[in-house]
């Protein structure tokens, strides 16, 4: 990174909820509270102060490995929900 002047463009900050399911090696994790930084250079400083990162979402995401395993896939489907991809950097790169 020094070599070649590198250093980060923002700091993504969330609260992470996760959930392991053995059969398939199965992820669950639902994230929320996403937030940036204002300007902080160093992510370990106490005195880091984030922002929310544009209007509130709550993010359910699932991974597996070997298979999902149906408990799983209709534990999941919630109605009304759109499903897609979703980048926590990307939306605080917006407002950043």
């Amino acid at each position: 990174m020094k070599a070649q002047c590198l250093r980060p463009k923002t700091i993504v900050d969330y609260t992470r909820i996760p959930f392991v399911y053995e059969p398939g090696n199965v992820r669950v994790t639902i994230d929320e509270n996403i937030r940036r930084d204002l300007r902080c250079a160093d992510f370990l400083s106490p005195d880091c102060v984030t922002v929310p990162a544009g209007e509130p979402v709550i993010l359910l995401e699932v991974k597996w490995d070997e298979y999902l395993p149906n408990l799983i896939k209709r534990a999941v489907q919630v109605k009304n929900r759109r499903t897609g991809a979703f980048s926590k950097y990307q939306i605080c790169r917006i407002y950043g």
